[in-house]
């Protein structure tokens, strides 16, 4: 790797390089498939996108779905986090259907060293937008981007949890499951050791690593439209047209 970031190289055509992270297992891997096929559907063919699929132990065997789903101008790669994982692998909460999964963009900043940003996406998201106009949003000033949550305006009760367990305003409470990473501002902040260290400290167990990332980002998060990440349960008040 020369000096030159990912997100700065062009390919003979002069086109940039837009990473983009989903993380799963082999029981969430269909859906990541799914949700990479709507966003090559609506990307622009102006930049190359960098898809990473983070995991911890893939069956090798998965990797045609990588076959299936690269083509050019799109390059799918399967990524293991198991070296960070497997240090605190004992100290992470999980509940319901939440799994370590759900952990892994903690990682994304200190394993790719080489990006200065980075969009991570939900292995269950349907892409419904080009994710390059989200991508080329300068957020320079801020740790990431993202929408903050309506339940937590709309139910009292996570509202309470939000400003008196998690200690973030119900208006600045982020939903995580879309993001655009600033990875330096990660790096630089050390978010990464502030996630360990507060591992050893508290166990958040209603949002799992949401809780920690508010906690964290406190007032360096910029907010995002609510257009890129829209729950189906709240779609109907907000609409994307």
């Amino acid at each position: 790797m020369n000096q030159q970031t990912l997100n700065q190289q062009t390919d003979p055509n002069g086109r940039g390089h837009i990473p983009v992270f989903y993380a799963c297992d082999e029981h969430y891997i269909k859906y990541t498939a799914v949700s990479i096929h709507t966003l090559k559907k609506h990307a622009s063919r102006d930049y190359i996108y960098d898809i990473h699929i983070m995991h911890a132990g893939m069956d090798p065997g998965n990797n045609i779905y990588a076959e299936m789903i690269s083509e050019p101008g799109f390059n799918v790669c399967f990524d293991d986090v198991s070296v960070y994982l497997d240090t605190i692998t004992d100290k992470l909460p999980v509940r319901d259907y939440f799994s370590k999964t759900t952990y892994y963009r903690f990682f994304i900043s200190e394993m790719f060293p080489e990006y200065r940003k980075a969009l991570y996406i939900d292995s269950d998201t349907v892409v419904r937008g080009d994710v390059s106009e989200l991508f080329n949003t300068d957020i320079s000033g801020w740790y990431l981007m993202a929408c903050n949550d309506p339940l937590l305006q709309k139910i009292p009760l996570y509202s309470r949890y939000a400003e008196e367990v998690v200690g973030v305003s119900r208006n600045s409470y982020l939903q995580a499951g879309v993001m655009l990473i600033n990875c330096e501002r990660f790096r630089s902040g050390y978010v990464l050791d502030k996630f360990f260290h507060l591992l050893q400290n508290y166990n958040f167990i209603v949002a799992q690593d949401q809780d920690y990332l508010n906690v964290i980002c406190k007032d360096h998060v910029l907010l995002m439209d609510r257009r890129w990440n829209c729950e189906l349960s709240i779609a109907q008040d907000f609409p994307i047209e």
